[in-house]
């Protein structure tokens, strides 16, 4: 025997995709569901590895996401995060609006106006949630076209936590910006005494 690596003998793996790589034969129930060739008409490549390869350029989506059905346990767990999804998006609008409620007190009490912008954006983060469970439910319902819904879900669901974070960046530097203005005002206040 000559040095390097060797396939076990008796084969192993799945089988060989579409045009050649692999070794072994598919167990005896066949393959896994969801496993294969992607169809052709997706632009992919096929490597000698069986690994497949996206056309185009790095980030860029193409229109066309094939024909891929999600099976009835994956249409359950996106059935349940998409249910998930929603109840995010309704917990979160309706406390953002109970803070834009809360906010019209600012004629009595002046820091009551404070909940005005964080209510505005657990609206608008609830909103984009229900969005996200929309989409995910699309996915679950439609037949065909699960790929293309599943795509604008997680699209939608970045740009929830893109509104989240940029939200939380804010936050944390406006408290920063507050706690420096109140230790000034007290270290003055203490000089002046």
């Amino acid at each position: 025997m000559q040095g390097g690596w060797q396939p076990p003998p008796g084969g192993g793996g799945y089988g060989a995709p579409p045009g050649g790589g692999g070794y072994g034969q598919p167990p005896p129930g066949g393959a896994p569901p969801g496993y294969g060739a992607p169809p052709p008409s997706m632009g992919f490549q096929q490597n000698p590895y069986g690994a497949p390869q996206m056309g185009g350029a790095p980030g860029m989506m193409s229109g066309a996401y094939g024909n891929y059905e999600f099976n009835d346990m994956e249409n359950s767990i996106i059935d349940k995060t998409a249910g998930r999804a929603k109840l995010w998006g309704i917990i979160s609008t309706t406390i953002g609006a109970l803070q834009c409620l809360a906010s019209c007190g600012a004629v009595a009490n002046a820091s009551m106006a404070s909940y005005l912008p964080s209510g505005i954006i657990a609206i608008v983060i609830g909103v984009t949630f229900m969005g996200v469970g929309s989409s995910l439910k699309m996915v679950v319902q439609t037949q065909g076209n699960d790929l293309m819904h599943m795509m604008q879900a997680l699209q939608k669901m970045g740009s929830a936590f893109m509104v989240q974070i940029v939200c939380a960046i804010i936050g944390f530097v406006l408290a920063v910006l507050i706690f420096m203005l109140a230790a000034f005002v007290l270290v003055a206040a203490a000089a002046s005494s």
